[in-house]
């Protein structure tokens, strides 16, 4: 019976351990070689153009010496030739036949040793053949691995487009998917804040799109906006008579007074200027879809508003207007005080501090205050 590997000695054990240890790298080798052929920037697994080029080279190489050789033994066998020439020509002119014998030795030993350079240059020449052939194969492995990389690049470029299109159409379904998915949620946020009997929401129809004049207003996406924002009517102590405006900057709130204690309360933005001034004015008038013109300030800080200054008319009304869908414009003494309640296409802004402007509201919402109030209203700043 044999022992048990366990039972031999540790030098014996190795030894019978060295065989597996060898198997075990030629198959890491092997695995390695497998994912370096299979890992190619062009999709090409065949013979790298370089190596390729390589052996051109050597076959070149190759050429030139079999050609110095071919031309040297050309050389001997012209230089036998004519020594063999010049033996016959004196067998035939000597008339000593002791020396005529010589010169016959003679001519025997070197018509030997042409036909062995003879044989030589031949052997050269087909040396050189095959060097052409080597080398002309070699110069046409390199345009066929050309085409092949190309072939490879262009049908590894076919996938990749294939891919990205498959990707593309993957991305654009779900994008739709989500799109989908996104309006049916809103459609049913919608519903919910329809029917809601929530009395702050019971406004919330009056900011769907409209059309105002010659102009489209959008639809303000109601479910992305505080609902203490929305136009609603709401309980209001205060000593200032029905039908005054007052503006609290800080809540960013505006409120028409009503009779009984009560309010209608809109959501606004307050810009740097809605801050610089505090008081009472009046409604000195109104406009609908205003033509806006940036104070020198606002130039100087963006030189690009130069073309809507004053001086150049100003910027027309329209959607795309700072100032909304309309503009009160408010007086003090029968001056302009530069203050205005306007609107806005920024509907994101209100409840907010911008950066710029007066008091400003939702399109929508000043379109209505717009219609509540004449000339002439109070208007009280805190």
């Amino acid at each position: 019976m044999y022992a048990p590997i366990s039972s031999l000695p540790t030098r014996a054990q190795s030894l019978v351990s060295l065989p597996v240890k060898i198997l075990v790298m030629v198959f890491a080798l092997a695995l390695a070689g497998c994912s370096t052929s299979s890992v190619s920037t062009s999709g090409y697994t065949g013979p790298s153009i370089t190596s390729v080029k390589a052996k051109r080279t050597e076959a070149r190489t190759d050429l030139r010496r079999a050609r110095r050789e071919a031309r040297k033994e050309g050389r001997i066998v012209k230089k036998l030739e004519r020594s063999f020439k010049r033996l016959e020509r004196r067998v035939k002119r000597t008339k000593n036949e002791k020396k005529k014998a010589e010169h016959k030795k003679a001519l025997r030993t070197k018509k030997r040793e042409l036909r062995s350079a003879k044989r030589k240059l031949r052997r050269a020449d087909r040396a050189v053949a095959r060097a052409e052939r080597r080398e002309r194969r070699a110069a046409n492995a390199i345009v066929t691995a050309r085409k092949r990389k190309e072939a490879a690049e262009r049908r590894l470029a076919e996938s990749k487009k294939r891919a990205a299109q498959r990707k593309a159409r993957l991305a654009l379904a779900a994008k739709k998917k989500d799109e989908a998915k996104a309006k049916k949620t809103r459609e049913n946020t919608l519903a919910a804040l329809f029917s809601s009997e929530d009395p702050a929401l019971k406004n919330i129809r009056d900011y769907q799109a409209r059309v105002d004049g010659k102009f489209a207003l959008a639809a303000i996406p109601v479910e992305k906006v505080n609902k203490s924002l929305f136009r609603q009517n709401v309980r209001y102590i205060t000593r200032h008579k029905a039908g005054t405006i007052v503006v609290d900057t800080k809540a960013r709130f505006l409120y028409l007074v009503q009779p009984r204690g009560r309010a209608i309360r809109y959501g606004i933005g307050v810009g740097r200027q809605g801050f610089s001034w505090n008081g009472s004015a009046r409604i000195g008038w109104k406009k609908k879809w205003p033509t806006w013109t940036p104070p020198d300030e606002m130039i100087e800080r963006r030189p690009k508003l130069e073309k809507w200054s004053y001086r150049n008319g100003g910027m027309p009304g329209g959607i795309n207007n700072p100032l909304g869908a309309r503009a009160l414009y408010l007086t003090q003494g029968g001056k302009d005080t530069l203050y205005r309640l306007h609107g806005t296409p920024h509907w994101w802004s209100i409840g907010t501090a911008a950066s710029s402007g007066c008091i400003r509201l939702m399109n929508q919402d000043v379109i209505d205050l717009y219609n509540r109030v004449p000339n002439g209203t109070k208007v009280v700043v805190l």
